[in-house]
């Protein structure tokens, strides 16, 4: 089942505050066509259908910060938390899910937020297809990478900047933190899910041999599952970041490494803006806007390669042997 990503033509009235918002219009575009298609999905089931199930986490969260600004936090950190990680996680949807579907409001709201995330997570997919297909040589591997970043680039209207952000554009601003703080079990999930996604990279680059490669995706879902754990107090406790979480990924495919490190920053700085009271209502689109403008160009607030792979060590990874150690307890036994 393609993916297809889609900003059509919407005209949004006064929509829980937010305000009236200017249509936009461009042309649905899927994968780009290739050989390797799908060579994830058909090695690594379990590990493509907790895809499936982040989408379904990022899509409530918007919708969740966007209906109910007034009381998003215990409906998090309660009954959405425990959803996700007793339910969606536990058994993920077998095909990936339409986010308007599932939030309606957001979808409305933020059109052309809504359509650069699918375009990145398009990207996500493409090269676990490409590095997940029956090994090949390096030099092939390259190429087919570098096609599938010129294709997503070919959408500049989309795609996110590899010139590395500094910590200023996500930590820096008036209403930074905001979601963090206001839900950090949440927050501790969606940064669980950005540490599998970058990590699993690695574990598909560690050994040339089939049944290693299995073994090592098998091992470190195990361990995302560990940090769903114990009411989230195993998850990260900062933003994972791609030099320190897939160090070979990131040395052999710097470019694609910095545009996942920036759509994640991007995921929370919308959870921010829409999480914060300093934001007015009617002005939450517009920051957000501002925002996404400076995630696609390469002049903003941006810092150099070795700073950014500096910042990314200082920050730290995720004590896999601790989780590795821990009992499996994740507080979904029936009350």
């Amino acid at each position: 089942m393609a993916r297809r990503v889609s900003l059509r033509r919407v005209s949004c009235v006064a929509l829980l505050g937010i305000g009236a918002c200017a249509g936009a219009r461009t042309y649905e575009q899927t994968y780009r066509r290739a050989d390797d298609n799908w060579s994830f999905r058909d090695r690594y089931r379990a590990a493509d259908r907790l895809f499936n199930g982040f989408d379904f986490g990022h899509a409530i969260l918007s919708e969740t910060l966007l209906r109910h600004p007034r009381d998003f936090a215990p409906r998090l950190e309660g009954p959405l938390a425990r959803r996700l990680v007793c339910g969606v996680l536990r058994n993920p949807p077998s095909v990936p899910l339409e986010e308007r579907a599932v939030a309606p409001t957001y979808g409305t709201a933020l059109p052309e937020v809504v359509a650069t995330f699918e375009w990145a997570h398009m990207l996500h997919r493409q090269i676990y297809d490409i590095i997940a297909d029956e090994p090949f040589a390096t030099e092939e591997r390259d190429a087919r990478v570098a096609a599938a970043l010129r294709y997503y680039r070919s959408r500049p209207d989309l795609a996110l900047s590899s010139t590395p952000k500094s910590m200023e554009l996500m930590e820096g601003q008036p209403y930074s933190l905001a979601f963090r703080r206001a839900a950090p079990r949440f927050n501790g999930i969606i940064w669980s899910y950005h540490w599998l996604q970058m990590r699993l990279y690695d574990a598909l680059l560690s050994s040339a041999n089939v049944a290693e490669r299995r073994e090592a995706v098998a091992r470190d879902v195990e361990r995302f599952r560990h940090m769903l754990g114990d009411s989230g107090r195993r998850a990260p406790t900062a933003m994972p970041m791609a030099a320190a979480i897939a160090p070979a990924f990131t040395r052999q495919y710097p470019d694609a490494a910095i545009i996942f490190d920036n759509l994640h920053s991007l995921h929370d700085v919308v959870s921010d803006v829409l999480a914060s009271s300093v934001v007015a209502p009617r002005a939450k689109r517009a920051t957000i806007l501002v925002a996404l403008a400076r995630y696609r160009d390469d002049r903003s607030l941006t810092t150099s390669r070795d700073e950014w792979a500096e910042m990314s060590r200082a920050m730290g990874g995720v004590d896999t042997t601790a989780l590795e150690a821990a009992d499996a307890v994740d507080g979904c036994a029936k009350r």
